[in-house]
Formats: C-alpha cells, structure tokens, sequence
C-alpha cells in the first residue's frame, strides 16, 4: 500500500510555487492513503483555511489529518482558550483525530495541541488510552500512529512532545511500527528498539511547503509497504521538481 506523509504546510505563509510540482508528483506516484499531521495553516486565519480547502479538493487520494500548533488562534486569546479548534472543525473536520483500517495498515492519527502551551504538545491520559486500546487489537497489520510533535530533540530546535519519554517508553514495548511526526520543519528518520526485538520507526516529516525551513528544504515521505515490509522514500524539492533524495527499507516481521 502506498501511503504519503505530509506536515507543516503553512498556508498563508507557503511557497505556492511548490503545489503544483507536489500534484503532479503524487500523480506519478498513485498513492491510496495521504497522512497530513498538522500546521496546515500559519494563523488559523479564515482565509488561510479556505486556501487549505482548495488544496485538499485537488489531493488525488483519501486523506486522514490532524492539527498542529499553528492551526489555533495565536493572538486572539479569547478564541484560543475558549474555542479553540472552531475554525479547523469548520473547514476541515469536526473531530480531531482520524483513522484508517485495512487487512494490510492500521493507521490512527491523534491531536497533541494544546491551546495551553505555545509551541509545545502533549497526548493527555485520554488521548494516551486511546492510543493502546486502538492498537490493542491489531492483528498482522503494519501499525502508523501520527500526530504533530516531534518525539526527539535535535540541538538548536523546539523540545519534543511533553511527556516524550513517557511515551517512548510504551513505543518500546508497543505494536505500533511507523510514527508520523512533523513539527520542526527538519527531515529525519530515528529507529527506536522494542524490548520484545525489533524496531519502530520515528518519521520527523520536513515541511511540505512553507518558505521557513530548519533543514532549508521542502519535501514529504512515500510509504511503500508490502505486509510488515516496507521502504520509506524521502522525496525533496529541488530545481521545480520533487524526486527521490534517499531511500530506507525496513522490515518489520523481525
């Protein structure tokens, strides 16, 4: 199955050079699920959502998203105490997770904003319970959870999700294979090991499209999976084009 992780677009401060490239890549590419995990917009602006909505009409494949930091009011406290996430239940979806199940993936995407914190996130404990009870049950299937924070720190960068070592730790003895993050707007791939044998794959997704990056570039993932065996390709912008800058292959069967 072929699934696009995409995060932190930034509409109202995107390059809008880059979507058209982005597009016709996907057109190439013919995915069956696209994962976005949050900072769609800047502002939480009105205009910023709508310019958003026209952008997910033109996606060639069903989309499973949830809200980054960006996508609640900033400076309007009123709003970002009271309701926050009125606007990204307005224009995008009245709930803030997302899920996707089939005999080969089992994809479950959560919130991790809270209007509390400016740049931080966290899972709270029902957000947390969520999580194991809908992993719980998988059977064969190659497990993805998403959510906007990072889960590690890179020198310089914002700090990971609050209670990151909390849930390292059930990511070391959980069923889950693949976690999408975005956040920081710098590519990376990290392996954490299970206690059980085996590993989980911590997907830091770069920004899609915004003209602010930490790694000065725009990109996205492909993910190939065939069963519990799959290749995370890390495809980048350059020269009006998306191609291929590295490919990882990662079996999950052990």
């Amino acid at each position: 199955m072929r699934i696009i992780h995409i995060s932190d677009l930034h509409f109202g401060m995107h390059n809008p050079a880059i979507i058209e490239p982005f597009l016709e890549d996907l057109a190439l590419l013919k995915p069956e699920q696209i994962i976005i995990s949050g900072d769609v917009t800047q502002r939480a602006l009105q205009e910023q959502y709508e310019q958003l909505q026209l952008f997910l009409k033109r996606l060639p494949a069903p989309f499973l998203i949830v809200p980054g930091n960006h996508d609640i009011p900033l400076y309007d406290p009123f709003s970002r105490l009271f309701h926050p996430f009125k606007r990204y239940k307005h224009y995008i979806s009245p709930q803030l997770e997302a899920s996707f199940s089939n005999e080969e993936v089992n994809i479950l995407g959560v919130n991790s904003v809270t209007p509390y914190k400016i740049k931080d996130g966290t899972l709270d404990e029902q957000t947390f319970n969520r999580i194991k009870k809908h992993f719980s049950a998988t059977t064969g299937q190659l497990n993805i959870l998403f959510f906007h924070h990072n889960l590690n720190y890179f020198s310089g960068m914002h700090h990971p999700l609050n209670d990151a070592p909390e849930f390292i730790n059930y990511l070391e003895n959980s069923p889950i294979h693949i976690v999408c993050t975005g956040h920081l707007h710098y590519a990376n791939i990290k392996l954490i090991s299970k206690k059980s044998g085996g590993s989980c794959a911590i997907l830091h997704a770069g920004s899609l499209c915004c003209q602010r990056s930490k790694d000065n570039l725009n990109s996205f993932y492909l993910i190939d999976s065939n069963n519990l065996k799959c290749t995370i390709d890390w495809r980048v912008f350059n020269n009006d084009i998306f191609s291929s800058r590295q490919l990882n292959s990662f079996d999950f069967t052990t």
